[in-house]
């Protein structure tokens, strides 16, 4: 105890005074540590929370279900209701119906319409009604007897400006009729479901409403406590075909899996900020070193064991990434209430439909934070550390403080980088973890690693073959920047490393991002061509569980100079993994579109897609299920069972996991399913103006077919640009964290340029007394900046485009399912690396001002 006492005394007194004495360069290294510790846990705890919420929701959903009877891509009939309480093992068998539906008065967003039976479903989820909304048995009996009658969440009620005893019409695609609003729920259980956006109704009502009578999406057994798999089997049996038992789980579970693998993909992103971040440290702490040579070799000649400087060393460290992460605190608060609407937008864009209330402190996530920015700290002190203990106590009687010259990088680093290079395209192709990239990874850290140590070599060759060149137009200052950049050595490779990780990652993500959007633009304009489009109101939000009401069908056909190209969409699951299934008119798609075929030649397999002797299916759906051409797609539709083989694969950017299209007059022979999911359209002449031809057709649409009905209709161009902008907004969380790494990275020059400054700081005052002018030896610290920030630009570039695939055809490939048509945005990166270049070079000025702030003839009289 009076060891580590002394030890702390000592740190203070050798340490953290020296640390004060140099404020603004402490404040930058730790600002630049407390906004990479910032990004991280924001990023985390922003999709913890989503995640969080995503996964309440649908517990509270299932309450306290063991088991769920339901018909993929259709509806079970309220009769097994009685079937399966029959059963000795069920506890309780309750029905469910749900739907998003809105306000058509009081204009306000969707909120969710749980359709229950008040009776059977008291034993498996919690909803009470607010005594303070009216008497609660009266509020009961409404609900049960009288048609039409709705309970609210409180929040949804005050929402819309309504009152127990208000009437609010309601919007189904079916019907848009008036509720009774009887009461409102007490804030626990389902009224806590999507944020409070809820309401709850008799499923009788409910089934009248959505035109279902007799039907319901799901039945929840509780079964009894000594139910067995036995049990489980007999209830199996008593389901007609096409009707499964699964645990309630099972939709939490895929969209778990797809939040956490968005999850990870940010929290590596993010981590490079507080890797870059890394950089700083290393560069403080070996310039405190540097300066205090001197005092070390001392220590070591009074009796300090070389354990003690390491200790004592590496502890500055500790200090830095403890203060950083404390100054992460408030910069987090701020960052993560942006981050959290950003992430939370795209993954219901892409995802599961999230809605983030409170966000809430995770012991966890603050732990690793901490942990995590301590760990990286140490890491950068590591390298000080070991050097100083190198000291020798002669060193004390030698009157300098000034370390000697990096050594000069040999043949060895140049082959180590080049082997690590080429071992990350075998290491990425190696199996990962399902739905998390390991190690492709794996594989960009030592590609990073790999392409830093070429750093040192590089510098090398610069600080050689360029001084000559330099001199004959920048003049003796440019001579002697290229040869200390030569000297330097690893004091200038490190900081050029970090330049690399960042810029490296930039070009990444502008080619990955422009890959991307190039080949989601060229999807939507051929897979999803059109001129105008129908479909039932909020059927994404709904999964296109209901279709277009036949009156509506009958009145789309009576419409003149168009096309219809009528789909039906459904959503299945083949084994654990989720898919949407349509059913499109091939002919019709392949004359005003077309696919991007990954697999399969579209000229030679048409006329079987048109006669329906086979199907397409998504590069994400071959990708998780494995099927892929010449493979045989079974699924049970109903009581139907689908057999065809697979004709080819193509790209496709949803992302509920995948995609397979069939013909729809096959679908409707084989399955007797004539319903529409919905409707594009197509003007057999091409309209002189195309804006007012779809605002014509919009309004013999409404006449015809909108007026009783909830439909959604939207031009085509439109559509296409409404699902770019969502494109455009699900990156802009990646830009920022791009932004604030390349941030960082100028920090890490800034620090490295102060750090060759003061140590020099002797040499430049003797040039200064010898006849060169201010002038001349600022210009010579730009040069050395301006030779670092390109020689980290230049390999950074190389590294990126290697990155850039690694990111497109592994990661995205393991993570999500798909890849991209590789495109390179070359006028983004002849704007960006310029103006990066002039950003970086900014990050000198702070070194430059320090360059003879004193009087040479003070600093060598003091030497």
């Amino acid at each position: 105890m009076q060891g580590l006492t002394f030890f702390l005394r000592f740190m203070s007194w050798f340490s953290l005074r020296h640390l004060r004495t140099h404020p603004v360069r402490v404040l930058a290294v730790l600002f630049g540590i407390a906004l990479g510790a910032a990004v991280y846990t924001s990023v985390r705890l922003a999709v913890y929370a989503s995640l969080d919420s995503f996964t309440r929701a649908m517990d509270l959903l299932s309450g306290k279900a063991d088991w769920t009877v339901t018909s993929p891509g259709g509806r079970v009939p309220d009769t097994m209701v009685a079937t399966l309480q029959r059963h000795p093992a069920v506890e309780a068998a309750s029905p469910l119906l749900t739907s998003y539906v809105t306000s058509s008065e009081r204009g306000s967003e969707p909120f969710l319409l749980i359709g229950l039976d008040p009776i059977l479903d008291q034993p498996l989820r919690q909803w009470e009604i607010d005594p303070g909304s009216g008497p609660v048995n009266r509020i009961w009996l409404d609900l049960l007897i009288n048609p039409h009658t709705i309970v609210m969440s409180g929040r949804l009620a005050r929402e819309q400006g309504l009152s127990p005893g208000s009437e609010v019409r309601l919007e189904h695609v079916n019907q848009i009729a008036s509720f009774h609003l009887a009461g409102l729920l007490e804030e626990k259980g389902l009224s806590l479901l999507e944020g409070g956006y809820v309401a709850l109704a008799d499923i009788s009502t409910m089934q009248e409403f959505t035109g279902l009578r007799g039907w319901v999406d799901r039945i929840d057994l509780r079964l009894g406590p000594g139910a067995t798999e036995g049990d489980v089997a007999g209830i199996r049996a008593l389901l007609p075909p096409g009707i499964k038992l699964h645990p309630p789980t099972e939709s939490r579970d895929a969209g778990r899996a797809m939040i956490n693998a968005y999850q990870l993909n940010l929290s590596v992103l993010s981590f490079v900020s507080l890797f870059v971040g890394m950089f700083l440290v290393y560069s403080l702490v070996s310039l405190n070193a540097a300066s205090r040579r001197r005092e070390l070799a001392i220590l070591r000649s009074l009796g300090a064991s070389s354990r003690m400087i390491f200790v004592l060393i590496l502890s500055e460290g500790f200090v830095l990434g403890m203060f950083g992460w404390l100054l992460a605190i408030p910069l987090g608060s701020i960052l993560v209430r942006y981050l959290l609407e950003g992430v939370s937008s795209t993954i219901t864009n892409l995802f599961v439909r999230v809605r983030v209330e409170t966000l809430q402190l995770s012991f966890w996530e603050i732990s690793l934070s901490f942990l995590v920015t301590i760990g990286v700290s140490l890491i950068a002190a590591y390298k000080p550390a070991h050097e100083a203990t190198r000291i020798l106590p002669r060193e004390a009687m030698t009157g300098l403080d000034t370390p000697a010259a990096g050594r000069r990088p040999g043949r060895h680093f140049v082959i180590m980088g080049l082997v690590l290079i080429g071992l990350t395209w075998p290491l990425a192709k190696l199996p990962g973890l399902p739905g998390l990239p390991v190690t492709g990874y794996l594989a960009v850290l030592i590609l990073v690693v790999g392409f830093s140590l070429l750093s040192l070599p590089v510098l090398q060759w610069m600080g050689s073959r360029l001084p000559s060149v330099l001199r004959g137009f920048a003049g003796e200052p440019g001579f002697l920047a290229a040869r200390y950049v030569r000297d330097a050595g690893e004091r200038t490779a490190i900081s050029v490393g970090a330049l690399i990780t960042a810029m490296a990652l930039f070009v990444a993500l502008v080619i990955m991002v422009h890959s991307f959007r190039n080949s989601v633009s060229l999807w939507v304009n051929q897979t999803l061509a059109g001129d105008f489009f129908m479909r039932p109101k909020m059927a994404g939000l709904n999964q296109y569980q209901d279709s277009l009401p036949q009156e509506v069908i009958d009145g789309l056909k009576q419409v003149r100079n168009v096309e219809i190209f009528p789909y039906r969409h459904l959503e299945l699951r083949h084994g654990r993994f989720p898919y949407e299934f349509e059913a499109i008119p091939f002919d019709l798609q392949l004359r005003h579109g077309d696919f991007l075929m990954i697999r399969g030649n579209m000229e030679e397999i048409r006329d079987a897609l048109v006669r329906g002797d086979g199907i397409l299916v998504s590069e994400v759906f071959a990708n998780q299920t494995g099927l892929n051409v010449g493979g045989r797609y079974r699924a049970t539709i109903g009581d139907v069972l689908l057999d065809l083989p697979v004709l080819g694969v193509f790209r496709d950017y949803r992302t509920r996991g995948g995609l397979v299209y069939i013909d729809l007059k096959r679908f409707q022979a084989l399955t007797g399913d004539r319903q529409w999911s919905g409707v594009r359209f197509f003007f057999k002449e091409p309209p002189p103006d195309p804006a007012k031809a779809s605002q014509q057709l919009y309004s013999d649409l409404l006449k015809c077919c909108g007026r009783k009905h909830a439909i959604e209709m939207v031009s085509g161009s439109e559509l296409r640009r409404e699902i770019l902008q969502i494109f455009d907004e699900t990156f802009a969380v990646t830009t920022v964290l791009l932004l604030i790494a390349l941030l960082v990275a100028g920090l890490g020059i800034t620090t490295t340029l102060t750090v060759l400054v003061l140590e020099r700081i002797r040499q430049l005052n003797t040039l200064a007394a010898v006849g060169a002018d201010r002038k001349q030896i600022r210009s010579m610290i730009f040069w050395e900046a301006l030779l670092m920030v390109m020689a980290g630009e230049s390999i950074g570039l190389v590294c990126g485009f290697f990155m850039s695939y690694l990111l497109i055809f592994v990661i995205n490939l393991e993570s999500f399912g798909w890849t991209f048509l590789y495109r390179v945005d070359w006028s983004s990166l002849l704007i960006s690396v310029p103006a990066i270049l002039a950003t970086a070079l900014l990050a000198a000025l702070p070194a430059v001002g320090l360059v003879l702030r004193s009087s040479p003839a003070l600093v060598l009289k003091e030497a």
